[in-house]
């Protein structure tokens, strides 16, 4: 037994390598091209088949691919996990007064998930392991970054009118103002703009 034992620990580094949950196709087919055959596994492929390639002459070269793999794997784990952030996101709208219009509330938070990814994928961007993916986090960087624009926008706005609708819509200032048929206030002559 004890033998057993040993001879699996001999083993335990060509283990690690090829039982990482990181490893995708193209990893394999880089393995393959080192022993020039196929060791990519497949439905009948067990441990012990593995272990009988006798592959531990290419373990340094199968250990940086493993290592890149768990890398890769770590970046697509967080890219994941920043796109999940925002399935139950919702934008708080409320009623303003009696104006009949709403303005975004409670922006905080999306405002700190927003910076925290965007400092994420800036970060993402950078790693030398991002190669398979560097298309989609340059795409979900500009996603983050346009949604980032159009906040700010919309706050600044929202601001001004914020601002100006108590002053338009005062008695004295209605009454100089002209009106459309029917009358219309800030509130509806902003709505017609957008």
């Amino acid at each position: 037994m004890k033998g057993k034992v040993t001879d699996f620990k001999e083993n335990l580094p060509l283990i690690q390598c090829i039982c990482n949950k990181g490893m995708r196709d193209r990893h394999w087919e880089q393995m393959s091209k080192i022993v020039e055959f196929s060791i990519k596994p497949d439905n009948d492929t067990t441990l012990r088949k593995m272990i009988d390639l006798n592959l531990e002459p290419y373990l340094e070269k199968f250990e940086l691919i493993s290592e890149a793999a768990t890398k890769e794997y770590g970046l697509e784990k967080a890219m994941a996990k920043m796109v999940e952030e925002w399935t139950d996101m919702e934008f708080i709208i409320l009623p303003y007064r009696e104006t009949g219009t709403y303005i975004l509330s409670s922006v905080d938070d999306v405002q700190n998930i927003l910076d925290d990814q965007i400092v994420k994928t800036q970060t993402m961007r950078g790693s030398p392991f991002i190669k398979p993916f560097e298309n989609e986090i340059k795409d979900w960087e500009e996603k983050l970054i346009t949604l980032q624009e159009i906040i700010d926008e919309w706050l600044k706005v929202q601001a001004t009118w914020l601002y100006l609708e108590p002053i338009f819509s005062s008695p004295d200032i209605m009454h100089k103002c002209p009106r459309k048929e029917g009358g219309s206030t800030l509130s509806t002559r902003i709505g017609e703009i957008s």
